[in-house]
């Protein structure tokens, strides 16, 4: 028999004599005792799992490689970078300029239709005519007779940079205000371009 077994037999015994003959219940002095054989006890299961685990293999666990992070595309960030080189004081890119200027102004009609509740026609003439917005650059953007206001020309020329991008980030801010939600954006960043 194991002797933590019969450890278990001789406390089992023990216990059922006691139970019997309450003078010899009376006898064990169940503080010292118990304390005791549970000390007793936890030392010995110690000394046995110490035993155990000299004779097995160590191996440590190998963690494998960690995870890389995917690039995240930020929305809006392609329509930003074209803005910026399209804003840029350069004489080419016209072609990309009046793209990105139909483009908003599509989404500018659409915004002024649904603000106003008109047709598409009567919001392009809107939109052409300037009568769109109070903002007197934006408006200047897509007019075709209008000419942007006179601090604008000024700050366009003292910093070097071109009133198109002026007029752009205005358009877009002005159609925002009309459509805060962006639900008219091709692309769902008009309103990232600022």
């Amino acid at each position: 028999m194991r002797p933590l077994a019969l450890v278990g037999v001789a406390a089992v015994a023990v216990g059922f004599v006691a139970v019997a003959n309450r003078s010899i219940a009376a006898a064990i002095d169940p503080s010292t005792v118990v304390v005791t054989l549970i000390g007793a006890l936890a030392v010995a299961q110690g000394a046995r799992y110490a035993n155990e685990r000299r004779g097995r293999d160590r191996r440590t666990a190998d963690p494998g490689e960690p995870e890389r992070r995917a690039p995240a595309t930020v929305p809006g960030a392609e329509l930003d970078e074209r803005i910026d080189r399209m804003t840029a004081a350069s004489l080419g890119g016209y072609a990309s300029r009046r793209e990105l200027r139909e483009r908003v102004r599509g989404v500018a009609v659409a915004a002024v239709a649904r603000e106003r509740n008109c047709s598409t026609g009567a919001a392009d003439r809107a939109v052409e005519l300037g009568t769109w917005t109070d903002d007197p650059t934006a408006a200047a953007f897509f007019a075709g007779d209008a000419s942007y206001p006179v601090g604008v020309r000024v700050r366009a020329a003292l910093r070097g940079r071109s009133r198109y991008g002026y007029g752009l980030r205005a358009a877009i801010d002005a159609v925002e205000r009309l459509d805060p939600d962006g639900s008219d954006s091709p692309d769902g960043s008009a309103g990232a371009a600022r």
